[in-house]
C-alpha cells in the first residue's frame, strides 16, 4: 500500500525531482563561483599590493639616486664658492685680481660655466660706478669681461637682489643665458661681508641645467614611464619635450589640457614635499613618485603607468578566469548527472516528511537500501518523528523555563540600573549644579548609558549609545560605565578619556560592537565646559533668554571602530542658569504609528517651553512627551537623557 502510494505521487512530481537536481547543480555552481571570485579578488589584491610596494620601492630608489647625484653637484658648487670667497677677502684691495679669482674657479671646477663678483655700485670708484668681473667658458677657452655697465644693471638681477636683501646664500631661478654660456643656467650666490659685517659684493657661480635634465631623463623604471623636474615657480627644467624647458610651466599645461590633478600635484611638489599619488592622464592611471632637490626649491617626479606595473597581474587574472570557465562547465554537467542519481531515494523520504508535516507521527518512515548518507537521512527522519512526539511533551516545560528566563532578565535590568549613579549623588553641589538623568531600555536590558561624578570641583559626565540591543549591548554598557570612572580618575581631558575607552573597546572586539559617546568636564567655578565627541548627536544648550541650540561639536567616529584613534578636545562657556541636555538618538528617533520621527526640531521646540524648569522636571516631561508622541507604539531604541543645570546665585 505504501509503495503504491509512493509510486503514484512520485509519478506526479517527476518534474519536481528533476528540477531539484537542477537547483542543486545551480547551488554548487553558485558556491563554486563565489569561492572562485573571492579567491580571485584576494589573489589579485595581494598581488597588486605586493607589486605596488615593489614598484614604489624600485622607482623610489631610482628617484633618490638621481636626486642624490644632483644634490652632490650642488653641494660641491656651494662648498667651492664658499672656499673661494676667502681669496676675494684677501685680495679685496686689488680690483684687477678679481678676474684671476673667477677664472681660477672655472679652471678647477668643470661643472661651473661662469662666475662673477658683483660689487655694490661705486665700490671701486676708479673702476666706475658698476664693477662686476665675470669669467665664463667659451668652448674650451675661459674668457673674462666686465658685467657692469649702463646697459646691464646687475644690481637689479634676481641673483643679486635676493642675496643682498636676505644676506643668505641663494640658488636662482633657472634662466637662459645668451650673453656668455648660451645655455640654461642656474646661479648660486653668496654675500661677501667686510670686517664690520657689511655686505660689499655678491659672489656667484653659474652651472648648466642641462646636466641635471639628462640625469632626470635616466629615471626609467618602466618602458612607458616618464619624468619631469620643476623649478620652484613650476617651470619645466626637465621634460620629454625639450622645447618646453623654461618656456612652459606645469600650471600652463594643467590649464591647457584641463588637468586639475596635475595642478594639485604640482602645488604639492612645490611645497617641497615627498610622496606618492595616483594620477590619471589620457585615461591612463599612473603611480607618481616625487621628491625635492636639496636647497634649490626644485622637485623631481617619475610617473609609472599601471599597464606596465600590473601587466603580470593582469595575465595571471586572465589565466585564472579562462581555467575556471572551462572547469565550471565540466563541474556543472558532472554534478547534475550525479545528483540526479543520488536524489532518487529522496522520493520516498519526501512523502514521509509530508505525512509528518500534517501531524501524523504514528506512521514509521520506510526503509532505504544501502548504508550511505541516504540511509542516515532516513534514520534521521525516523528519529525526528520520535523526537517530535517527545518535543510536544516537553513544550510545556520549555514554556515555563522561558518565563523564568524573562524573570531573570528583569532582575538583570534592576542590576543594570543599579550600576548607574543616583540622581541625588550631587547633593553637596546642588547650590552650583543640578543633574538629573534617566535611562529607558527598549528591552529588559539595553545599551544606552550615562555616568557622572564630581572630582576637584569639576563635574565629569558621559552619555553613550552602544550598537545593538539586549544582553550584548548591556555588557558593553556596563564595561563603559566602569571604565569611564577609572579612566576619568587619571586624566582631565575628555579627548584622552574617549581615546582610552576606544582602545579598551577596540581590543578583542570580535563582535564588532561600537559605541557613540559624548564626554564633558564642567568646571562649576569658572562656568567652562571641556568636551569631546565620538560620533554622538550634539547636546542642546538652553539659556534663559535665547532659543535652544545645538552645541558645536566635531562628529568624530564612534568608539571601537579604529584602534589608536585620537579624539579632539573642545571648550565653551556656559551661562549661569543654562541647561545642557545630553541624550541618545532614541529620543529623536522615537516614532509614532505612522512612522514619523520625533526629530531634533520638535525636541528644541519642546525645550524652548521649559527654559525655567529644573533638570528633573525637564527630563520627566520629555519622557512623557515621547510617550504621548509614540501613542502606544513599541519603543524601538534605548533612551538615555542627562540634564545639567548651572545654577544662578539666587536659586
Amino acid at each position: 500500500m505504501w509503495n503504491k502510494k509512493v509510486d503514484d505521487k512520485a509519478g506526479k512530481d517527476k518534474g519536481l525531482f528533476a528540477s531539484f537536481s537542477l537547483r542543486m547543480s545551480l547551488y554548487i555552481l553558485l558556491i563554486t563561483t563565489s569561492i572562485f571570485v573571492v579567491t580571485l579578488v584576494l589573489t589579485y589584491r595581494t598581488a597588486s599590493s605586493q607589486v605596488r610596494s615593489e614598484v614604489v620601492d624600485y622607482a623610489q630608489v631610482a628617484l633618490d639616486n638621481t636626486i642624490f647625484q644632483i644634490s652632490t653637484i650642488l653641494q660641491d658648487v656651494e662648498s667651492v664658492v664658499t672656499n673661494a670667497a676667502v681669496m676675494i677677502e684677501d685680495n679685496v684691495s686689488d680690483p684687477d685680481a678679481m678676474y684671476e679669482i673667477t677664472a681660477l674657479l672655472l679652471e678647477n671646477n668643470p661643472d661651473i660655466v661662469g662666475s662673477a663678483i658683483a660689487f655694490v655700485p661705486d665700490f671701486y670708484r676708479q673702476k666706475g660706478f658698476y664693477y662686476a668681473p665675470y669669467s665664463y667658458r667659451n668652448g674650451d677657452v675661459i674668457c673674462s669681461k666686465q658685467l657692469g655697465s649702463e646697459d646691464y644693471h646687475y644690481h637689479e638681477m634676481e641673483w643679486y637682489k635676493v642675496t643682498m636683501s636676505n644676506g643668505n646664500p641663494h640658488w636662482s631661478e633657472p634662466y637662459y643665458d645668451s650673453g656668455g654660456a648660451d645655455a640654461v643656467l642656474v646661479t648660486y650666490s653668496i654675500p661677501l661681508r667686510d670686517a664690520d659685517s657689511n655686505m660689499y659684493a655678491v659672489f656667484t657661480a653659474d652651472i648648466s641645467i642641462e646636466q641635471f635634465a639628462e640625469q632626470v631623463k635616466t629615471i626609467k623604471p618602466y618602458p612607458d614611464a616618464y619624468n619631469f623636474m620643476l623649478s620652484r615657480r613650476g617651470a619645466f627644467l626637465a621634460h620629454s619635450r625639450h622645447e618646453a624647458l623654461l618656456t612652459e610651466t606645469v600650471f600652463d599645461n594643467a590649464k591647457r589640457f584641463n588637468e586639475p590633478q596635475l595642478a594639485e600635484l604640482a602645488n604639492t611638489m612645490l611645497k617641497q614635499e615627498r610622496g606618492v599619488c595616483v594620477y590619471q592622464r589620457d585615461n591612463i592611471d599612473y603611480y607618481v613618485l616625487y621628491a625635492p632637490v636639496y636647497s634649490t626649491g626644485w622637485s623631481v617626479a617619475v610617473a609609472c603607468p599601471y599597464t606596465n606595473i600590473f601587466s603580470g597581474v593582469y595575465d595571471l587574472r586572465d589565466a585564472i578566469i579562462l581555467i575556471f570557465s572551462i572547469g565550471i562547465v565540466f563541474i556543472v554537467g558532472l554534478c547534475y548527472f550525479v545528483i540526479r542519481r543520488l536524489t532518487l531515494p529522496l522520493k520516498t523520504l519526501t512523502l514521509s516528511a509530508g505525512e509528518i508535516a500534517t501531524g501524523n507521527f504514528e506512521l514509521p518512515v520506510p526503509e532505504v537500501k544501502g548504508k550511505d548518507e541516504m540511509r542516515q537521512l532516513r534514520d534521521s527522519f525516523e528519529n525526528m518523528r520520535l523526537s517530535l512526539i517527545k518535543y510536544i511533551d516537553e513544550l510545556r516545560a520549555t514554556t515555563a523555563q522561558k518565563e523564568r528566563m524573562a524573570s531573570d532578565l528583569r532582575v538583570a535590568r534592576d542590576i543594570q540600573i543599579g550600576m548607574l549613579p543616583k540622581n541625588d549623588a550631587l547633593v553637596a553641589y546642588s547650590e552650583k549644579i543640578r543633574v538629573y538623568a534617566r535611562l529607558i531600555a527598549a528591552k529588559e536590558v539595553g545599551g544606552d548609558l550615562y555616568n557622572f561624578f564630581v572630582k576637584d570641583g569639576k563635574l565629569y559626565f558621559i552619555v553613550g549609545d552602544v550598537s545593538g540591543k539586549g544582553v550584548p549591548a548591556a555588557l558593553v554598557m556596563a564595561m563603559m560605565c566602569r571604565m569611564f570612572r577609572t579612566v576619568a580618575s587619571v586624566t582631565s581631558s575628555p579627548a584622552e578619556i574617549l581615546s582610552m575607552l576606544n582602545k579598551v573597546l577596540a581590543e578583542n572586539n570580535d563582535s564588532n560592537m561600537f559605541c557613540t559617546a559624548f564626554v564633558g568636564i564642567l568646571d562649576v567655578e569658572n562656568d567652562t565646559l571641556a568636551y569631546a565627541n565620538a560620533g554622538h548627536n550634539p547636546p542642546i544648550v538652553l539659556n534663559q533668554n535665547s532659543e535652544p541650540y545645538c552645541l558645536d561639536i566635531s562628529p568624530e567616529i564612534p568608539l571601537g571602530v579604529i584602534d589608536e584613534y585620537v579624539y579632539a578636545d573642545a571648550e565653551c562657556n556656559l551661562q549661569r542658569g543654562a541647561h545642557l541636555l545630553v541624550y541618545t538618538d532614541g529620543v529623536t528617533e522615537a516614532a509614532d504609528n505612522k512612522g514619523l520621527l520625533f526629530g531634533e526640531e520638535r525636541l528644541q521646540k519642546f525645550l524652548s517651553q521649559h527654559l525655567s524648569h529644573q533638570p528633573q522636571e525637564i527630563v520627566d516631561a520629555l519622557i512623557e512627551e515621547l510617550a504621548n508622541f509614540s501613542d502606544g507604539c513599541e519603543q524601538s531604541d534605548d533612551i538615555a537623557i542627562l540634564d545639567i543645570k548651572l545654577m544662578n546665585d539666587d536659586e
